[in-house]
């Protein structure tokens, strides 16, 4: 066991184990409630653990838990898979080109099947300029913004410059309970990546045998992506980094060089060092050879991050942890315009929005 995972309570310890593709040490000796409590709220790796042989040396509640979660992550990927359907049918008529970010083309292509990744909601990202006319398609889709989204919707049937440069997307709910989140940039801090920065950003994936096909990511720009992803989400969950153990798996070693060597360029090569180190460390992924060593400042971020993965408030969304996502962005930002969007996110992006909205009243 290595160094920052000696501290981590069995359970997750033996979760990663599994994640990695072990057997448990010892699976009499288990809490498995708390495994299975792990495995399915706070990681979301279910319809992973779910499809390994691990679920067998569960107890029938538990096994039964799991395996209705990753039935339930089954039955969402299948909706989500329509419903992108529908989507690009009708942003195609409406002069739009998203691209899909994560969700279950990932899964697919990580994992070999759309079942096996917990996804919530469907991530599309626009250009900017297209945004007026993705609010309208998505508005005659039936799709409404969820609360505390609403300012933002009216912001972007405007075309706002203060929402487009202050903010990076909209989250949106149909009545049949379908989420999307329309992006027009990666990140929500100024000074960091953007899609635009990549040479070859984009590939296709198919949805069925119809021939019907959605623009994702390309394996290097999902990687890079992942990365930063993760690091302004404090690696809360470790489906994240399973998804960078897949990718690196999947990339050669001169594919992963070329990778940290784009990533370098566009201001991300310390998330991509960083999330590879991570994944090493929790997940037993490879290093390829002539990879950096990582610095003090990134061994420092590696043991911060599993002691996150390990904290009781370190999941997305609680106090604790967004204080200490302010605190990383400060500490891991490359350059000082990417250190200091975080004060500016927290402080000035709010009260700009506030003010817009209210001019539009």
């Amino acid at each position: 066991m290595t160094g920052p995972m000696k501290r981590w309570p069995r359970p997750l310890r033996e979760l990663a184990r599994c994640l990695a593709g072990d057997e448990p040490t010892d699976p009499d000796g288990l809490d498995r409630a708390a495994f299975a409590d792990l495995a399915i709220d706070r990681h979301r790796v279910a319809p992973l653990i779910a499809a390994s042989p691990v679920v067998s040396a569960l107890p029938g509640p538990e096994q039964a838990r799991m395996r209705q979660s990753a039935d339930a992550a089954a039955f969402a990927a299948l909706a989500q898979k329509a419903e992108t359907r529908r989507l690009l049918a009708a942003f195609d008529q409406a002069g739009c080109t998203p691209v899909l970010f994560k969700g279950w083309p990932l899964a697919e292509r990580l994992y070999g099947s759309a079942s096996l990744r917990h996804s919530k909601d469907i991530d599309l990202h626009i250009p900017a300029a297209e945004l007026p006319r993705a609010v309208e398609c998505l508005e005659a889709l039936g799709y409404a913004p969820l609360p505390g989204h609403a300012t933002r919707f009216r912001l972007a049937t405007a075309a706002s410059p203060v929402l487009i440069a202050e903010t990076n997307d909209i989250a949106l709910i149909d009545r049949a309970g379908n989420h999307v989140e329309l992006h027009w940039r990666l990140t929500h801090l100024r000074g960091w990546l953007t899609l635009a920065d990549f040479p070859d950003p984009v590939t296709t994936h198919p949805i069925d045998r119809s021939g019907v096909a959605v623009h994702v990511p390309t394996d290097q720009t999902a990687l890079i992506y992942l990365a930063v992803h993760g690091q302004l989400h404090m690696w809360g969950r470790l489906k994240w980094l399973v998804d960078i153990a897949r990718l690196v798996e999947r990339r050669s070693d001169g594919d992963l060089m070329a990778d940290l060597a784009l990533a370098s360029r566009l201001g991300a090569g310390r998330a991509l060092r960083v999330a590879v180190g991570l994944s090493n460390v929790v997940l037993g992924s490879r290093i390829p050879p002539g990879w950096p060593a990582a610095s003090w400042l990134e061994r420092r971020a590696i043991a911060h991050f599993c002691g996150l993965i390990a904290a009781p408030g370190g999941e997305p969304g609680r106090a604790w942890a967004r204080m200490q996502y302010h605190l990383c962005v400060m500490a891991l930002g490359e350059g000082v315009t990417q250190r200091l969007a975080s004060p500016r996110y927290a402080f000035w992006r709010n009260l700009r929005l506030y003010l817009a909205g209210r001019g539009m009243a």
